[in-house]
C-alpha cells in the first residue's frame, strides 16, 4: 500500500514537468566538424508552442568538459563571443535561432573529435521543461529545408 501511494505521488509530481517539456521542441540540431581538444559550436531553433515563456539555463554533453551558452558580438569591428549569463530566453509561443554569427552553443575542450556524419547527444535543461537530450549531427553547413 506504501508503494502505491508512493508511486502515484511521484507520477503526480512529475506531470507538470511532463505537460511543460511538450511544449519546447528543438530542431536542426547540428555542430560544424571540429578537432579534439579545440572548441566547437553547436547551433539549432528552439521553438515554444506553450502559453508561458522558458528558459534555456544549462548544457552539457558527453563530447565536451564544458558546454555554454554564447553569443558573438561586434566590437570595434571585431567579431568577438562571450557567455551570455543568466540563459536563453524562449519567448511563448516564439523561438530562438542558434546560428553562426550570433547565438551558439560553445562545447569547450572537445574529449574526440567532431567528424562530418557523426551524430553526438546533447542535453538541454530548460527553466520549466526540464532535461532534454538532443541529437546533433556534424556537418559543415546548416541542415537545408
Amino acid at each position: 500500500m506504501k508503494r502505491l501511494a508512493l508511486a502515484a505521488t511521484l507520477i503526480l509530481l512529475a506531470t507538470p514537468v511532463l505537460a511543460a517539456s511538450a511544449t519546447i521542441q528543438v530542431g536542426r540540431a547540428w555542430a560544424r566538424p571540429a578537432a579534439q581538444g579545440g572548441n566547437g559550436a553547436g547551433y539549432a531553433v528552439i521553438s515554444n508552442s506553450g502559453s508561458e515563456a522558458d528558459k534555456l539555463t544549462a548544457v552539457a554533453s558527453p563530447v565536451a568538459a564544458r558546454v555554454e551558452i554564447h553569443e558573438t558580438m561586434v566590437m570595434n569591428g571585431q567579431a568577438m563571443m562571450h557567455p551570455r549569463p543568466g540563459g536563453l530566453a524562449i519567448p511563448a509561443g516564439g523561438a530562438a535561432s542558434l546560428k553562426p554569427g550570433g547565438l551558439h552553443l560553445m562545447m569547450m575542450g572537445l574529449k574526440r573529435p567532431l567528424k562530418t556524419g557523426e551524430h553526438f547527444p546533447m542535453v538541454l535543461t530548460f527553466q520549466k521543461a526540464g532535461k532534454m537530450t538532443v541529437d546533433f549531427v556534424v556537418q559543415p553547413m546548416p541542415p537545408t529545408g
